[in-house]
């Protein structure tokens, strides 16, 4: 995972995002680009349905950021 540094020497993680599907037919999730790239028109590598439901897709992002110099934030 990436460190940003910043010109005070501060240290964080950058904000991150991943997309995620859950098959509604057996609960299987990927998270691969080719895996949601066939969303909703494919089907799941596992049992083989179709993608059914806009609800089985989702979206987490991790947002961070430097501690204040200060103690403050």
């Amino acid at each position: 995972m990436t460190i940003i540094t910043t010109p005070d020497g501060r240290e964080w993680y950058p904000s991150t995002s991943q997309d995620k599907i859950n098959c509604t037919s057996c609960g299987n999730v990927v998270d691969t680009p080719e895996e949601i790239a066939s969303f909703p028109d494919g089907k799941c590598p596992v049992c083989g349905n179709n993608w059914t439901g806009t609800e089985s897709r989702s979206t987490v992002i991790s947002v961070t950021m430097p501690q204040a110099l200060s103690g403050e934030t």
